[in-house]
């Protein structure tokens, strides 16, 4: 059985978080903040805008092998500190009719997070591996 490389397991987390209510208090999943995150940008809420680009991150983090690990060690750190920024978001719209309800971060939040932990953790040990 062929053991799962690090970014193989981030990526899994990072699918089962598309999947999964982002919040409590709403059913909102993962695949829609990511769709819709960008309007963060527009009503300078940094509190959806901010998150949103820690996705951007994460897949320049995967898809640019080229980049030297301690670059990459960086840009973990960077989008993990961009992903916590949604901690402070505490509604959702709710509807077009402008109510709004009030959330917390929850099961998809904690599943998209620790991709990045993953990731993170990884570089680490691939850099430790490289020194040792």
């Amino acid at each position: 059985m062929k053991k799962l490389d690090y970014r193989q397991v981030s990526m899994f987390l990072y699918g089962i978080a598309l999947i999964t209510p982002m919040f409590f208090g709403t059913w909102t999943i993962g695949v829609f903040g990511l769709i819709m995150g960008w309007l963060g940008i527009f009503a300078l809420e940094p509190f959806v805008a901010i998150p949103w680009i820690a996705n951007f991150l994460y897949f320049g983090n995967l898809i640019f092998n080229k980049l030297n690990l301690k670059t990459k060690i960086g840009i973990s750190v960077l989008n993990i500190i961009f992903a916590l920024f949604v901690i402070g978001l505490r509604e959702l719209p709710e509807n077009e009719g402008g109510r709004n309800s009030d959330i917390v971060v929850g099961i998809g939040f904690l599943i998209w997070i620790s991709s990045f932990v993953v990731l993170l953790i990884g570089q680490l040990k691939e850099k430790n591996k490289n020194v040792g």
